[in-house]
């Protein structure tokens, strides 16, 4: 008995020795450590070929609403940049009504007192001497500019007619909605930000404000700084309130369709301005109004004791369901220059990297001769890391840097196997992926990439050697393929860098693919 227990405890030993011998190593996570029958071993000797090009548009819908659609944030205003020229950021939004207030007749007598749009800022706080400070983020420059808002006849459904409803309708950075501009219902000029707090104060029922004992404004709330802009209370009062009962008014889906929307535009005389990101899918319009209405006494058939009384009243319509964003760049003669010069055979001297659609590069590892050296190697390949050096230099007048680039493949418009690794592998890792903005022991600015699975299957596996594409990008989680649609990564950034191009008199800072790995002895 005891003799077949020990044949059967060898068997199964012998089995599970056999499986851990077929276990594909290059399943291993990225940090796996040298063992003692492999040698360390760097190689970095292999072809990093980069030139850029220019970007003429970028997928540039946000939605509030839609699960897998891109942020429902969007850019309006002017960003202008010495080295790269100018950005003009125009925002067109759907707007949803408040459809309870909507779905009744108005009141009579009705006052407008006032209509703004509210769009919040994206700030922070902090205390300074006790009390606590806003802090705008997502600002980008200091000058005054103007701002119009128009309405606008153009129709932004979320979903494409074309395909009988099933497929999102996506909307691109280049799309002239100057023609469905119609009534201009705000002119802000000399507009800037303030980080002030926005202030809302409570109201009698009359709509008249409620007073403290010191004559003062009582106050409602104390909110987050706001984009306030004040919108002409006649537009609102012939486009709502003179329809009052109206079939246009009796639903969400009729009113979106008689109401489409808002246009608004950055205008700049001398380029200066300053440029905002902005959460659209927070913004509303608030239209402020008192109305007469008339109070029976619970005596419907006595009107002799009727009583008619002033009432105020609000009306809140949210932006954001659909919100696009339009880019006009003026790139400068600078990039314009280094754009039409590219030279996508052997690369370029240097990379102009710009945001918003300005331009991206284009990559190539290896030529054809390494890439069949390499896979006749036994090497286990430990770690990849490709490094792309700021041209400090060049971008020293700036107007800001951007602290992430995004790294793809760009011959099918996907992400690397590197960030999408099967959630139980130990280098599914955002971390080891990084692309962030770096400074070396010698004081270099670089961007680095951990790309080992992807090469790991170049190399390994014969996995074609795709070319890849370099973009600016503010997060890496947000711009990941959802639903087969690969969204622009710096479709929201309008930041610029300048890297060392491989064919750079600078041969330390060139572009620099450095493979770990071990060789069996």
């Amino acid at each position: 008995m005891l003799t077949k227990q020990k044949s059967i405890i060898v068997l199964l030993l012998a089995v599970i020795l056999n499986i851990s011998c077929k276990k594909d190593f290059t399943t291993i996570g990225n940090n796996l450590i040298d063992k003692p029958l492999f040698k360390g071993e760097l190689y970095q000797d292999g072809l990093v070929r980069i030139y850029d090009q220019r970007v003429e548009k970028v997928m540039s819908t946000g939605s509030a609403s839609i699960a897998g659609s891109n942020l429902p944030i969007a850019s309006l205003g002017i960003y202008k940049d010495n080295k790269f020229g100018t950005l003009k950021a125009d925002v067109v939004t759907d707007i949803l009504p408040d459809a309870a207030k909507f779905s009744q007749a108005f009141g009579d007598n009705v006052k407008l007192l006032g209509a703004k749009l509210l769009v919040p800022y994206f700030s922070h706080t902090k205390v300074v001497n006790g009390d606590k400070v806003y802090v705008l983020d997502s600002i980008f420059g200091s000058h005054k500019f103007e701002i119009k808002i128009f309405e606008q006849t153009y129709l932004l459904p979320s979903f494409d007619p074309d395909t009988n409803l099933e497929a999102r309708r996506h909307y691109y950075s280049d799309f002239d909605f100057n023609p469905y501009k119609s009534t201009m219902i705000a002119d802000t000029i000399g507009f800037n930000v303030s980080n002030d707090a926005y202030i809302t104060y409570q109201r009698e029922e009359d709509g008249s404000f409620k007073l403290d004992d010191n004559n003062e404004k009582i106050v409602k709330d104390s909110l987050e700084p706001h984009m306030v802009i004040k919108l002409d209370t006649t537009f609102f009062r012939q486009k709502i309130f003179d329809h009052s009962g109206e079939d246009v008014l009796s639903n969400t889906e009729k009113f979106k369709d008689y109401f489409r929307g808002i246009y608004m535009e950055a205008i700049s005389d001398n380029g200066e301005g300053l440029l905002m990101q902005l959460p659209f899918n927070k913004a509303k319009i608030l239209v402020q109004y008192t109305e007469e209405q008339t109070d029976d006494n619970d005596t419907p058939n006595d009107t002799s004791d009727d009583t008619v009384k002033t009432v105020y009243k609000e009306i809140t319509m949210k932006l954001g369901n659909t919100v696009v964003n339009h880019y006009e760049n003026n790139l400068s003669s600078y990039v314009q220059t280094a754009l039409n010069n590219s030279d996508l055979i052997n690369g370029d001297m240097e990379i102009v990297l710009k945001g918003e659609a300005g331009s991206e590069a284009v990559i190539q590892l290896f030529d054809d001769q390494q890439l069949r050296d390499l896979r006749l190697k036994d090497w286990l390949i430990n770690r990849a890391e490709l490094y792309f050096y700021v041209d400090e230099t060049a971008t020293a007048d700036m107007l800001a840097q951007p602290y992430r680039l995004f790294l793809y493949d760009y011959d099918n418009s996907n992400i690397l196997a590197d960030l999408n690794a099967p959630e139980n592998l130990p280098d599914n890792d955002y971390k080891e992926y990084s692309g962030k903005l770096k400074t070396d022991k010698e004081g270099h600015q670089y961007y680095r990439f951990g790309i080992t699975r992807h090469i790991r299957n170049i190399i390994k596996r014969d996995s074609t050697n795709v070319k890849l594409g370099l973009r600016v990008t503010s997060d890496v989680h947000t711009f990941l393929k959802v639903k087969d649609i690969f969204r622009d990564p710096d479709a929201y950034n309008p930041k610029g860098v300048i890297l060392y191009g491989n064919q750079s008199t600078n041969t330390t800072l060139k572009p620099v693919l450095k493979i770990y790995y071990s060789d069996p002895e």
